[in-house]
């Protein structure tokens, strides 16, 4: 049995600042529903049973049932092994919220993941297409710290910890320069929406056939 439900993924990845927030709200602008992975690791980061799991592993991080969390920052971005052991504990949490999307999101075709790591995580098969956000390292630093407001060292160590550019476009990703007018952007965004509608409405076609 063929489900009639075709859905189409798209990873939008790139480094810290880049601009993924971005590109993943003109996509909302479409109706797409969107996978912010960040923004569940915050909400997985608040639940009781993890902050008893880092309390555990990292007791000086928690502070009256709160999480430092520009002091977890540094710790996993000072040291690699340290950020392997926090991404073991979160990462599980994170896919469950992922199968839950798809699940609640099943009568979609299109669905979009907001997921800084694909390349890191080698998770890139699980994307149909996947969307690389680049902007200049000057414009990413000034992002960076003012939204995040961190150190400029933390921030070199994050980019450290990340693939570079070159090392990304390997995977040949769509890339969109952030540093662009958003109306650029968002041409870029409804040319890639009608191939892909496009695309879909093939494959349903060709499955009715056969």
């Amino acid at each position: 049995y063929y489900s009639q439900y075709i859905m189409y993924k798209i990873g939008i990845t790139g480094s810290i600042g880049t601009g993924k927030t971005t590109i993943a709200n003109l996509f909302a602008l479409f109706k797409v529903p969107i996978f912010d992975a960040d923004k569940e690791i915050k909400k997985i980061l608040n639940s009781e049973k993890i902050k008893q799991k880092i309390q555990n592993k990292w007791p000086h991080v928690i502070r009256g049932n709160e999480i430092n969390k520009s002091k977890l920052k540094s710790i996993i971005f000072s040291n690699k092994y340290e950020k392997i052991r926090l991404e073991k504990l979160l990462y599980p949490y994170l896919e469950i919220e992922k199968d839950r999307f798809e699940k609640t999101n099943y009568n979609k075709n299109i669905l979009v993941y907001d997921v800084p790591l694909i390349f890191e995580t080698k998770t890139e098969k699980k994307y149909d297409l996947i969307i690389l956000t680049n902007c200049n390292i000057t414009l990413q630093r000034k992002r960076v710290l003012n939204r995040d407001k961190i150190s400029n060292s933390l921030f070199e160590k994050i980019i450290k910890s990340q693939l570079s550019y070159n090392e990304k476009i390997k995977f040949k990703p769509e890339i969109i320069n952030t540093k662009r007018a958003k109306f650029f952007i968002l041409l870029k965004i409804v040319i890639l929406l009608t191939k892909i509608q496009i695309k879909l409405k093939l494959k349903k076609w060709k499955t009715k056939e056969n």
